[in-house]
């Protein structure tokens, strides 16, 4: 109990230290200023200009000046009803409606008391505007300490347009260094639409485009799950190479939760480190998340990659998958560490990777090997002047598992191909050779030593022909292909699987020289593949404006190889039908059709309309696999105007008849304030529970900064959606 109160009362002292991390709102809602603000000049002490209606001077050598007295010096300008300048003391008084103007601000007082020589400057009651902020307010006295800093006491600030104070903040005493772009405020109270908000002892924002510590704003929720939330994300901009942001994060229903997000940036290294931790009240448990994310050039040409991850529970993820987070549900959660190299000749890569399992229903025989490691060695050779050309594609492998057959696997797959192109037809003759040795451990009923080696022999050609549309302003093109590959049978029945799977239909998998992923299986066969694609093209830029391709494989022979141990006997392939079509640059439509002869029937259809231009998304989409898939989704984000925005996202599961992520929601964004408002609907992975949610963040330009939390949602759920909806 005391722990929560104590991480409680620590993010409300946070807030109070900080105040955003950068000054990058978007003003146009707001009016433009009623002034020019005064360009930087340098000053060279002395007044270069002065006029007034009058003039005396006195045996002092005071000059008193009275009636619109304009007074211009260096970068800054003074107008007033009477000036008096002291050449000995070199101290000037302005009295009537004075108004100072510099680079900086624009102040309109009553008084004025300015030391020339040392720089500093008096106000009287007074009221002032930040151009660069789109800032204003008022004051009851103003310092100008020196050429950088001012101080304003008994203030009210604001960013709104003069006349619309929805939001102000007041406060004691306001500092303003123009050096570090930075304000202060002490004993600070924040109003909104008139009402007091909070009170703040101390308060830090910043005054320009400069980034810096601080707060960004809170994200306020619900959900059946978790309850009631509140997450208030604080950046600490701890070096120009280094941040942090930290959200404490507190549940009704679970308590409170602390996330960081660490971020480096050096010469050579970049990274990120995200950690998570809750006691969990409602399963009386301690739940987290750790995360390193780190890439490196270490040097002749070295690249080093590192991904480590883990989580306390399988459905972490589902209770915490707050908007914005990268989280997506998924039953393995991968782990590696890699070193990559490359030279002119040739590319190599070690990894060593494994896997946390999610899921634990799954059994433990259905989990993925542990790779330890992976060695590759690629070619990366010129052809030769004949264009003959020899690749080399290698690699070894330590496969590891807790309760299946374990090994290494030696992988060499050279390869020569001497293709012929042309303006109208390609040629493309290649023949590999894949030889494959295992050392294996418990793999019986079958050896542990296991030699494979296979030609592979393919030719890929195809011809290319072309006329002109729409008054030659496009180009169609008709392009046939085939594609011939044989490869002969090899008993693989003793190879078990570590990394290999069936590639799924798809116009560029029917031209593939495997029909499997991974080498523990060489697909035997002996196929011709018949493809036709048709695009047109505009002349002047090349833009794809269709592509239209269909495919089928024509079998000469059964396949024997196979995962399960089943031939496969059908003289042909399923029917593919591809489509990509963008009759304008803001619209695209995609399809594609999977079509099986035998049983008469569509096994996948999918379809896809997406419009995204001058802030408007629109998508409808519509995803069918025979027996496992059927989810229609349809999303929009329609601007009303320049202040509203509405989006809403409808995705169902037509198979279970439950939701897979509905959201609707709407933005307000005036010229010194917004308020984003979202509700969500979501199913976990099994469609077993349903959660609802609902999301607030509200917005103080100029003191407050949007966070990514509802933007990253939504740009990850919405194709076309920009920031600030």
């Amino acid at each position: 109990m005391y722990l929560k109160r104590y991480l409680l009362v620590s993010s409300l002292i946070l807030y109070a230290l900080f105040s955003r991390l950068e000054a990058d709102e978007n003003w146009n809602l707001c009016r433009a200023p009623a002034y020019e603000p005064v360009q930087s000049l340098d000053s060279d002490g002395l007044p270069s200009e002065i006029e007034a209606e009058s003039v005396t001077r006195s045996e002092d050598d005071v000059l008193h000046f009275s009636g619109q007295v304009r007074l211009l010096r260096g970068s800054e300008k003074i107008q007033a009803d009477e000036l008096i300048i002291d050449n000995q003391t070199e101290r000037l008084q302005a009295y009537g409606q004075v108004t100072f103007e510099s680079p900086e601000y624009r102040l309109q007082t009553d008084s004025l008391t300015m030391d020339q020589k040392a720089q500093t400057a008096r106000f009287g009651a007074s009221e002032f505007q930040l151009p660069g902020k789109h800032a204003r307010g008022s004051a009851r006295e103003v310092q100008k300490l020196d050429q950088s800093r001012s101080r304003f006491k008994g203030i009210l600030y604001t960013t709104c347009d003069p006349g619309n104070s929805d939001w102000y903040l007041t406060g004691s005493q306001l500092d303003i260094n123009q050096e570090s772009g930075r304000g202060t405020a002490k004993n600070a109270t924040l109003y909104f639409k008139g009402i007091p908000f909070f009170y703040l002892p101390y308060i830090m924002f910043p005054i320009d485009d400069r980034r810096m510590s601080g707060i960004l704003t809170p994200l306020l929720s619900y959900s059946e799950s978790g309850g009631s939330g509140l997450a208030v994300p604080v950046y600490w901009n701890i070096a120009p190479n280094t941040d942090a942001t930290i959200t404490p994060a507190w549940f009704s229903e679970r308590g409170l939760q602390l996330n960081t997000e660490n971020r480096y940036l050096f010469s050579s290294h970049e990274g990120q480190i995200d950690l998570s931790y809750l006691d969990d009240d409602l399963l009386n448990d301690s739940r987290w998340q750790q995360k390193w994310q780190h890439r490196a050039a270490l040097g002749l040409n070295i690249k080093a990659d590192v991904l480590l991850q883990a989580v306390s529970d399988d459905l972490f993820f589902h209770d915490f998958d707050l908007p914005g987070s990268d989280n997506v549900n998924f039953n393995h959660l991968e782990r590696h560490i890699s070193f990559s190299r490359s030279t002119e000749s040739w590319q190599t890569t070690v990894l060593w990777q494994d896997y946390q399992t999610l899921d634990l229903s799954i059994a433990i025989n259905d989990r993925p090997y542990r790779r330890l490691p992976r060695i590759t060695l690629n070619s990366l050779f010129e052809p030769f002047e004949n264009k003959l050309a020899f690749e080399s594609k290698n690699e070894w492998v330590q496969f590891d598992h807790d309760s299946r057959v374990t090994g290494s696997r030696l992988h060499l797959l050279p390869s020569l191909t001497w293709p012929k192109t042309g303006d109208w037809y390609f040629f493309k003759p290649k023949l590999e050779l894949a030889l494959t040795e295992y050392q294996l451990e418990n793999n019986n009923p079958f050896d542990n030593s296991i030699s494979r080696s296979l030609p592979i022999l393919s030719i890929d050609s195809g011809l290319i022909f072309e006329r002109s549309l729409n008054n030659k302003e496009w180009i169609q093109t008709l392009e046939p292909r085939l594609f011939f590959l044989h490869v002969p049978f090899e008993d693989q029945t003793g190879i078990p699987g570590f990394d290999t799977a069936r590639l799924t239909d798809s116009y560029s998998n029917f031209f593939e020289t495997n029909r499997f992923s991974g080498a523990d299986r060489i697909g035997d066969t002996k196929q011709v593949t018949i493809g036709l694609s048709s695009r047109i093209l505009a002349r002047d830029n090349g833009r794809e404006i269709m592509n239209a391709r269909l495919a089928q494989i024509h079998y000469f022979d059964d396949r024997r190889v196979s995962l399960d141990g089943i031939t496969e006997s059908q003289p042909k392939s399923n029917l593919i039908a591809e489509l990509n079509l963008s009759p304008i640059t803001r619209l695209r439509i995609s399809s594609k059709l999977v079509y099986d002869e035998q049983s008469k029937k569509l096994l996948e259809k999918n379809l896809s309309i997406n419009y995204a231009g001058n802030g408007y998304a629109a998508n409808a989409e519509y995803y069918f696999t025979d027996q496992t898939l059927e989810q229609a989704a349809l999303s929009l984000v329609y601007p009303v105007n320049d202040r509203w925005t509405v989006i809403a996202k409808y995705h169902q599961s037509l198979l279970f008849d439950k939701p897979v992520e509905n959201l609707f929601g709407v933005n307000y964004e005036s010229c010194c304030w917004g308020l984003k408002i979202l509700a969500s609907q979501t199913s976990d992975d099994d469609f077993l529970v349903t959660d609802r949610a609902v999301y607030f963040e509200l917005t103080f330009k100029g003191l407050s900064q949007a966070g990514r939390d509802i933007d990253a949602q939504l740009a990850k759920a919405i194709p076309g959606y920009l920031s600030g909806f």
